[in-house]
C-alpha cells in the first residue's frame, strides 16, 4: 500500500500546485462584464482613430486590463489595425481558429454600429500560443469595427474545484487542444489517478485508526477493523 501511495505522489504535486495556479490565473483573468467595459471605453475611437489605436497597443495606454485588450480593424479593407501582434496587418476575414471557424469573416460581415455582436472562437492567450475557449464582443464604430473578448478556460468548472484544475493541466499546462480526443485521455487519467489516491488514503488512515486501537498488523481482527472501518 505505501509504494502505490508513492506511486501516486506525482498526481498529487501536480494537481496541488495547480490549485495555485488555478486560483492565480482566474485572478488574472477578466470576465463577459470587464470585457463589455472595456469595450465601452474603446469607443473613444471615433473622436480620435489614430490617437486611440495607439493607445490601444500601449502597455501603459489605459486599455490593458489583465488579459483583456481591444481589437479592430478597418470595416472596409478589413485590415486588423490593433490587437495580438499576430493578427495586426492581416485581413481579419481570414483569420480562422484551430477548428477551421472563420471567426474574422464572421465579425466583419456581421459587425453594426450602435450594435454588440458576440462570437466565439479558440485563440491564445496573450505570451501564449495555445488556444483556449473565447468569447468576443464586436461592436462597429464609425470606419472601424473594435471587439473585447474574455478567455472562457475555467468556464465548465469552479475555479477552485478538482476539475478546473485537471482542465488547467491538460489544457495549459499540457497544451493539448480543448475539446479533443488528447485532452479528454488526459482528464480522465488525472481524474483516475485521483480517484486511486483518494482510495489509497482512505485505506492508510483506516489502518492508522485500526493501529491506534491496538490492533496489529496481519491479524484477523487488524483485516477486519481495516474493512470495516474501525467504530463502524
Amino acid at each position: 500500500m505505501e509504494t502505490r501511495i508513492k506511486a501516486l505522489l506525482p498526481v498529487v504535486a501536480l494537481v496541488g500546485a495547480l490549485s495555485f495556479s488555478s486560483a492565480a490565473g482566474a485572478q488574472q483573468s477578466g470576465n463577459a462584464d470587464d470585457a463589455k467595459a472595456l469595450l465601452s471605453k474603446a469607443a473613444a475611437v471615433k473622436a480620435d482613430k489614430a490617437g486611440t489605436l495607439a493607445r490601444f497597443d500601449d502597455p501603459k495606454g489605459g486599455f490593458k486590463d489583465r488579459d483583456l485588450y481591444v481589437f479592430c480593424f478597418d470595416r472596409n479593407s478589413g485590415t486588423v489595425l490593433a490587437g495580438q501582434p499576430t493578427a495586426k496587418g492581416k485581413d481579419v476575414r481570414t483569420l480562422k481558429d484551430p477548428t477551421g471557424h472563420a471567426f474574422g469573416q464572421e465579425m466583419f460581415a456581421n459587425v453594426k454600429d450602435g450594435d454588440v455582436i458576440i462570437v466565439d472562437y479558440l485563440f491564445p492567450r496573450p505570451n501564449s500560443i495555445v488556444p483556449v475557449p473565447k468569447e468576443s464582443f464586436v461592436e462597429g464604430l464609425g470606419d472601424v469595427a473594435c471587439g473585447v473578448g474574455y478567455y472562457k478556460t475555467f468556464a465548465q468548472a469552479p475555479a477552485d474545484s478538482r476539475m478546473a484544475r485537471e482542465q488547467h493541466a491538460c489544457a495549459v499546462v499540457m497544451g493539448l487542444h480543448q475539446p479533443g480526443a488528447l485532452y479528454d485521455t488526459c482528464i480522465r487519467s488525472l481524474d483516475n489517478s485521483l480517484f486511486e489516491l483518494d482510495q489509497a488514503r482512505q485505506i492508510s488512515a483506516e489502518r492508522n485508526a485500526c493501529a491506534q486501537l491496538g490492533l496489529r498488523p496481519g491479524t484477523p481482527s487488524f483485516a477486519a477493523c481495516v474493512e470495516t472501518g474501525p467504530g463502524f
